[in-house]
């Protein structure tokens, strides 16, 4: 009679996903594209944005730097530049806002904390999912105000944290000007954003 043989399953190892932190990040990007973020840990790919997305942006932030040039009440910033808002979470909002008070978080080569405002700009490519996740953080983090512009409805949804939630006070449609809770006297008609 023949010894039996028997196999050895080898053992299967299942790697662990490296929960990435912003010098990673850093070092893995391509310096030149500013098509990624950091979420959670993870690298994420963000397509290029389509052009009425530009064009909202575009009037947007320059109906921005303007007054706050005029009244000195902070800076204007637009993608792509990293936010870092924790070790594992490194965002480029479309548009945001630094106070004066708020100035010195701005670093080297990047944003080392929460801007006073931020505004994202919806883009065929941005997942509920993504979103959901990018509206907690900016609420632990303490934005102040979080702009919401739908493109496909022409209209601005706006929030304003109260003790770490945001809490929607108002959405503008394409007739309504728009108006900041937190930049004092800034307002844009709607249509000229769109327009």
């Amino acid at each position: 009679m023949l010894p039996e043989i028997v196999m050895k399953q080898p053992k299967v190892r299942i790697p662990k996903l490296k929960v990435l932190t912003y010098d990673d990040y850093a070092a893995l990007t391509p310096p030149d594209s500013g098509n990624y973020e950091l979420h959670n840990g993870q690298i994420i790919y963000m397509p290029s944005p389509i052009p009425t997305h530009q064009i909202v942006s575009n009037n947007l932030a320059t109906d921005l730097t303007i007054f706050l040039r005029k009244h000195k009440l902070g800076q204007i910033f637009t993608a792509p530049m990293d936010v870092v808002f924790n070790p594992i979470d490194t965002f480029q909002p479309d548009i945001f806002f630094l106070s004066n008070d708020r100035l010195h978080l701005i670093g080297d080569k990047k944003i080392e904390g929460a801007p006073d405002l931020i505004v994202e700009i919806l883009s065929p490519s941005n997942k509920p999912k993504e979103m959901g996740y990018k509206k907690i953080i900016y609420e632990m983090s303490d934005v102040k105000e979080y702009w919401i512009i739908n493109l496909e409805k022409q209209t601005l949804t706006q929030y304003e944290n109260v003790e770490g939630e945001f809490v929607s006070r108002r959405v503008f449609q394409k007739t309504d000007t728009l108006t900041s809770l937190i930049i004092n006297g800034f307002e844009i008609p709607m249509n000229e954003l769109f327009g």
